[in-house]
């Protein structure tokens, strides 16, 4: 397929011929038409020429979320050239480790619309896909937990994009509430909603309160965010939401279902719970029904979804095992070690490092991570359902929950907590252990509970373990 056929950003196009006028994009300081979004795409890639950027080379992208930083990467992914997100928000030395891991010839940094476009010195390379054909690298532990890049060809993220709006179901007439940082959140999202022409609200820098606001302005119809934009959009008093807002999306980490319940009965918008996979997409959506189990998901069309044992064989229903997914739109190779698509599927299955199991339903009910399982008495525990019971505490800012040994019983559940600012330290251990023996079974509860100042997390946000 020619390269003008399979690049990304053709849809920006035909809104701007079709749709010009309309409502593409806002931010705090910027508002622009569909017209407009086309116009500084092409000044932006333009800029990039005159730098001399070239197709296929390999761009550093380090620039906070903004609408001139989602133009800057249209621009690049126009140009053929290679989008490499980097967050923004880390040290120097990482921002400069990360430049090096993904061999980027090119990086970008600035204030909003006052980027530029600086040469790393790192020489160019032929595109390991086929000339033009790779769109996008970004780093990942991925499921072996070594860091590498996940590449992305034009034609893969068309595939993943149509795969996820079956699920999404968002068109035209939609305005996207944006709250997550574009430096982990991009392939089947962002460049989602330029495809089918829903404008993007930017609303991640501001308070909650704010946020309403904007989302009441541009009369949001949907937001994407994380459990903890979930917990401070629902906190804010009835009214605060506009009706137009039907649905919240909540990926990134486990969501709290106190939180989910409150944002449904206070303000009637109902937060779906979604598992996005760098490698693979957005394969798994939940309902978004009121009281829904923490970590239970549908497997959206066209994707499937197995529980498979460690030989790769299916588990009898209603066990446990690895959940494995195949589908459109996976990853087309590791960057390093290199490793093609084929090289990575196991008969078309890719691993997610994830334990679930499949409940009677056909529903797929996450457990955790496979590496995080405690052996406690002969139990598997896994640390995802202890940390959602703790977080869904309102003085709970995060919690981080892992295995330690017990004499008695092999393993016991140990967890740390990071409190809000109104909370008492000696009145919150005593009322820690009381909600979570009134929510999980005796094996379950964590013996120790300790109270941090602060939960280290990673780049992306999640709490580090």
């Amino acid at each position: 397929m020619p390269f003008h056929e399979a690049n990304i950003t053709q849809a920006l196009r035909q809104h701007a011929h079709t749709r010009g006028a309309e409502l593409a994009t806002a931010d705090a300081q910027v508002t622009l038409t569909w017209a407009q979004l086309d116009a500084n795409v092409d000044a932006a890639a333009a800029q990039l020429l005159t730098a001399g950027v070239q197709a296929g080379d390999r761009i550093a992208i380090c620039l906070p979320d903004s609408v001139p930083t989602m133009t800057v990467i249209l621009a690049v992914l126009r140009l053929g050239a290679v989008h490499a997100p980097i967050d923004v928000h880390l040290a120097t030395p990482e921002i400069e480790a990360a430049i090096e891991s993904v061999r980027a010839q090119w990086h970008i940094t600035g204030p909003g619309a006052g980027w530029s476009c600086q040469r790393t010195g790192i020489p160019a390379i032929p595109d390991p896909l086929a000339p033009q054909r790779s769109a996008f690298i970004r780093l990942t532990s991925g499921t072996t937990g070594m860091a590498k890049g996940v590449l992305l060809s034009h034609g893969t993220l068309a595939e993943r994009i149509a795969a996820a709006n079956i699920g999404l179901q968002l068109g035209p007439k939609d305005r996207v509430l944006w709250l997550l940082p574009m430096a982990y959140h991009v392939a089947v999202s962002v460049l989602l909603y330029v495809e089918v022409g829903a404008a993007i609200i930017f609303g991640n820098r501001l308070r909650a309160g704010e946020t309403a606001k904007v989302a009441t302005v541009h009369q949001c119809t949907f937001a994407y965010g994380s459990p903890w934009h979930v917990r401070r959009c629902a906190e804010l008093p009835a009214g605060s939401w506009p009706d137009s807002l039907r649905r919240m999306v909540s990926t990134t980490t486990a969501l709290d279902a106190d939180s989910a319940a409150l944002m449904q009965s206070r303000h009637g918008i109902p937060v779906i719970q979604a598992l996005g996979i760098i490698e693979c997409g957005l394969p798994l959506l939940s309902t978004g029904a009121l009281g829904e189990p923490v970590g239970q998901f549908q497997i959206q069309s066209p994707y499937r979804a197995a529980i498979h044992d460690a030989a790769m064989q299916p588990v009898a229903e209603g066990n446990s095992g690895d959940l494995v997914l195949s589908g459109p739109g996976f990853l087309d190779a590791y960057l390093e070690p290199w490793r093609s698509r084929s090289d990575i599927l196991v008969d078309g299955w890719f691993r997610t490092g994830d334990v679930a199991c499949r409940q009677a339903d056909g529903s797929i009910q996450l457990l955790g991570r496979s590496s995080d399982v405690i052996n406690i008495g002969g139990m598997k525990v896994f640390p995802l359902e202890i940390e959602a019971v703790l977080d869904a505490h309102p003085l709970v800012s995060a919690s981080r929950v892992a295995g330690a040994p017990d004499p008695r019983t092999g393993e016991q559940a140990v967890a740390e907590v990071q409190l809000t600012s109104s909370a008492t330290f000696e009145l919150t251990v005593a009322a820690l252990h009381t909600w979570c023996a009134a929510r999980l079974a005796p094996l379950k509860r964590p013996a120790v509970i300790t109270v941090v100042e602060k939960l280290a997390r990673t780049a992306s946000g999640k709490v580090r373990r």
